[in-house]
């Protein structure tokens, strides 16, 4: 009898762990809203073609929240294959030194080109893979804002492999962890204090080129994706300084949603593996965060997905391309091979590049003059004068006041919430206001219209 009676109350506390508490109340319809969203998103996605020239643009602000929810999700699709991207790049980057050699400036070379020199070869390519959907011009548009936001990810996570610290590297050894294991439990959680940081400058660098991405011009037809970037474009085009209003407020909403669900969460959460050798201020704090972690059902489901992901860290994989970084000394022995080796690399990769050269010089005279081409590097003379300048005088205001916060942890409390929104809002939704005041008292663009590369 004292048996059956334990058991049951065995089985009543299981059936009453896996009940849903009242935190599992508040964060399933947040759960339900994020995969309406992503279904929404698809199902638009997969719609023909010609719906996209049978729906304009409407200046009608009861559209915006559609377009908010379109361009979001291109933003985080965007920043989900820019993680992947940085994972795969900068791990080969920070492994092989050979590797680079190439890597390295290629990477800084994509960074330096516009986000319209991407869209002018690659809109073709996307739209060809799927031409009766609106899923190619989708592609298209999300690949633009993946340039926008890869380079400066894949920097960081570079950085930090580079760095990571020697007494770290020789407890990894110590414990006899393979490149796989050390690559998911020590240099994946080192890197992801910086990361996060920079996923979120990325993520306003993305805002700054999305009316680009979802304006896409090919040949004489225009391919408008409806989103915030597209009504901004229609709203300038118009000279409809109401609308840009209304993009200018919902972009607020946008910002302070997204930094609210998905980093100030992030930003807390990566905090614990941030390497400190002094005190700080108070830890970061999300509210989401804390909900998910109080919720009783919600964890209950999460549990299987972080077995899986742990275990997987742990399987004893033994990967060339993630061995330890190899150090500045070489070891006995290996100097002749390792310089032999190195020279015949050097040349491969001289010799590589002089046939792109050639290749692209062929390409670009065959419709571009001598002339045209002269003039363009004068304005790119121009044009790199001005960043140099500019960003020498926001070097001089910023960095001290970046030192002053700094070094003050309840000034940097207060700060850090409002540099996290003026990180993520995009510079290029004030430009017309700017615009408006350059024209009203007849000021000259050329010096006027300079300081805007400082809000970039």
């Amino acid at each position: 009898m004292e048996f059956g009676f334990n058991l049951n109350r065995t089985a009543n506390a299981s059936a009453w762990r896996v009940l849903p508490n009242r935190w599992d109340f508040v964060a399933f319809p947040l759960i339900i809203c994020l995969l309406a969203m992503a279904a929404i998103g698809f199902h638009e996605s997969m719609a023909p073609i010609s719906t996209l020239s049978a729906q304009p643009i409407s200046l009608d602000p009861s559209n915006l929240p559609e377009y908010a929810m379109r361009t979001t999700l291109r933003m985080l699709a965007a920043m989900i294959a820019s993680l992947v991207f940085t994972l795969g790049y900068g791990t080969l980057a920070a492994k092989s030194r050979r590797a680079a050699q190439v890597l390295v400036p290629i990477l800084d070379i994509l960074q330096s080109v516009p986000v319209l020199g991407y869209i002018s070869f690659t809109v073709t390519f996307f739209l060809a893979l799927f031409p009766s959907r609106v899923l190619g011009a989708e592609l298209a548009a999300i690949f633009a804002i993946f340039t926008s936001q890869a380079w400066n990810m894949t920097f960081s996570f570079y950085q930090s492999l580079r760095t990571v610290p020697r007494d770290l590297d020789e407890v990894s050894k110590g414990f006899h962890l393979t490149g796989w294991q050390r690559f998911w439990k020590l240099e994946v959680p080192f890197s992801m204090p910086g990361l996060i940081w920079n996923m979120m400058m990325s993520m306003s660098g993305g805002w700054f080129f999305v009316v680009a991405s979802e304006a896409i011009t090919v040949g004489n037809h225009t391919i408008t994706l409806p989103g915030i970037g597209a009504y901004l474009a229609q709203a300038i085009a118009d000279k409809n300084l109401h609308a840009i209003g209304w993009v200018i407020l919902t972009m607020v909403v946008v910002i302070l949603a997204y930094d609210q669900l998905l980093f100030r969460p992030l930003v807390a959460w990566a905090d614990k593996f941030r390497m400190e050798n002094t005190s700080s201020g108070n830890a970061p704090e999300s509210w989401l965060l804390d909900l998910i972690r109080r919720t009783r059902l919600i964890h209950r489901l999460l549990v299987p997905a972080g077995w899986l992901l742990a275990n997987a860290a742990r399987v004893p994989l033994r990967l060339p391309a993630l061995a330890s970084i190899r150090r500045a000394v070489p070891a006995a022995g290996s100097g002749k091979p390792s310089k032999l080796g190195d020279i015949v690399w050097m040349t491969f990769v001289l010799v590589l590049t002089v046939f792109v050269v050639w290749r692209v010089v062929g390409y670009v005279r065959t419709g571009v003059t001598l002339d045209e081409i002269g003039h363009v590097l004068v304005l790119g003379l121009i044009t790199l004068l001005r960043v140099v300048v500019l960003i020498a005088i926001a070097s001089v205001i910023w960095v001290p006041l970046g030192v002053l916060i700094g070094l003050r942890p309840a000034l940097a409390e207060k700060i850090q919430p409002l540099a996290q929104f003026l990180a993520a809002f995009p510079a290029n939704l004030l430009f017309p206001a700017f615009v408006v005041v350059i024209v009203r008292f007849h000021l000259n663009p050329d010096v006027w219209l300079s300081p805007l590369i400082v809000l970039g």
